[in-house]
């Protein structure tokens, strides 16, 4: 997906978990641990609060990225999923980027289960649309 944002603005918001509950509906709060720093590497440890229609949990994420070959990784520690991966690559392509975005999860609770598998190109869809209006909002549309 082409996005007319730069690939660092990009980056920067996407690392930037712990402001996810001002953009992300779903997302209530976040506490972010750091782990380790080192050159362009970080890793953290995300601690959210999800919830949405009547449904709450607690879901911990480790998070690296590193800003010179502008990734993110996202692994599961704990929470609802049974398994979670999920990856950013930011490509420059003049001032706009190409994202790859890739992500792979599946609920421990046979109903969000169904329910995630049945939506989950719109919740695909909707996790994008959050990120880009951010972008729009935080860096002005191009």
């Amino acid at each position: 997906m082409r996005i007319d944002h730069t690939a660092d603005n990009l980056f920067a918001l996407v690392s930037d978990i712990e402001r996810y509950p001002q953009f992300i509906r779903w997302i209530k709060s976040m506490q972010v641990v750091p782990v380790a720093e080192s050159g362009p590497e970080r890793t953290v440890v995300g601690n959210a609060k999800v919830g949405f229609k009547g449904f709450s949990e607690k879901l911990s994420t480790r998070v690296e990225s590193n800003s010179d070959q502008k990734t993110i990784g996202v692994s599961l520690i704990e929470g609802p999923l049974n398994r979670l991966a999920n990856e950013w690559k930011f490509i420059p392509v003049g001032q706009a980027t190409d994202v790859e975005f890739f992500v792979d999860f599946e609920f421990r609770n046979f109903i969000l289960r169904a329910l995630a598998a049945a939506n989950f190109e719109l919740a695909v869809n909707l996790i994008m649309k959050a990120f880009v209006d951010e972008a729009d909002r935080r860096y002005g549309k191009v």
